[in-house]
């Protein structure tokens, strides 16, 4: 898994947020958030050749992506697939 699979992943999400009036505004803002959060992390991994980022950033990131994919099964399960590959590839990357 690459840096790049994980901007596809985002791009694939705030797509298919864009094109999909359907999501509620609390669950648009938990995902845009994310977003936000994973696009600096990335800029500042790729800025730097320091280590992967701390340890709990990342398990925060991850369990924030679980969270809110869990509740995207739910409610919005066309979502959910996408978040939960950006979940297993943040994992599988060690960010």
């Amino acid at each position: 898994m690459s840096i790049d699979n994980i901007k596809t992943s985002l791009e694939k999400l705030r797509n298919t947020l864009e094109s999909s009036g359907t999501v509620d505004p609390e669950l648009k803002t938990l995902l845009q958030s994310l977003d936000t959060d994973i696009q600096d992390l990335l800029k500042s991994s790729e800025a730097t050749t320091a280590a992967a980022p701390a340890s709990d950033l990342r398990s925060a990131l991850v369990e924030r992506a679980q969270v809110i994919s869990a509740r995207l099964a739910v409610r919005h399960p066309h979502l959910q697939p996408v978040l939960r590959e950006i979940a297993d590839t943040l994992t599988n990357m060690g960010i």
